[in-house]
């Protein structure tokens, strides 16, 4: 009889201790968020996202046929190696400058430096979907902008980015044309692509979503 009210007492334990466990990973599903940068802005959109840290938009040179080829955010407080390090075959990082001269809307920003901002979502995935200003059912905005990437016939290729359509300068900006990684908006060529239902020349959209 105790054997039993013992194996008894087990069970009910393992079930308590099972749901415990069933609970834990609901709430670490809820909790769980995704990383996205938001181009453009020092800051993420705080009733969706949080900011981890803010920053300075980075590449390698227009021109240059090697160094980085994507667009990264980096940090407006660096550290250095232990080792100080050296180096004389080396890629180059430059900081980005909006080139927007032709721009409508944007020409107070040519020149100056784009600032960015890693973003934690506060549940779910991101994603960034090209040619929308509007999330897909179930998904929210973080939020909407515009393609932008290097110019068609730099040497040095970048993949485009989605900047914030209220996109503002970086903190320290000079507006000196230092040039080194720059970004222009993006057109729809037709073709392939085809038109309709895009338009030839038309500035392409975009906005990030999580759900």
């Amino acid at each position: 009889m105790i054997q039993n009210k013992v194996i008894y007492m087990c069970v009910l334990f393992a079930d308590e201790l099972n749901n415990l466990k069933d609970e834990n990973k609901s709430q670490k599903s809820v909790d769980k968020g995704d990383i996205y940068v938001r181009w453009g802005k020092k800051t993420c959109p705080s009733e969706v996202a949080e900011t981890v840290y803010s920053g300075i938009i980075g590449s390698g040179h227009y021109t240059d046929k090697g160094s980085p080829n994507k667009y990264v955010c980096l940090p407006n407080d660096p550290q250095w190696g232990s080792k100080d390090l050296t180096a004389s075959d080396v890629g180059h990082m430059y900081g980005t400058e909006y080139e927007t001269n032709s721009a409508s809307h944007y020409t107070n920003l040519h020149n100056k430096e784009a600032p960015c901002a890693i973003c934690k979502t506060l549940k779910g995935s991101a994603l960034m979907i090209p040619a929308r200003t509007t999330c897909y059912s179930g998904w929210t905005t973080q939020y909407t902008g515009y393609l932008m990437s290097a110019y068609y016939s730099h040497q040095g290729s970048r993949d485009p980015i989605c900047v914030d359509e209220t996109m503002e300068e970086s903190s320290n900006s000079d507006g000196g044309n230092q040039n080194g990684a720059v970004l222009y908006f993006v057109q729809g060529k037709c073709g392939a692509l085809k038109c309709p239902p895009y338009v030839d020349g038309k500035v392409l959209t975009c906005v990030v979503c999580s759900k």
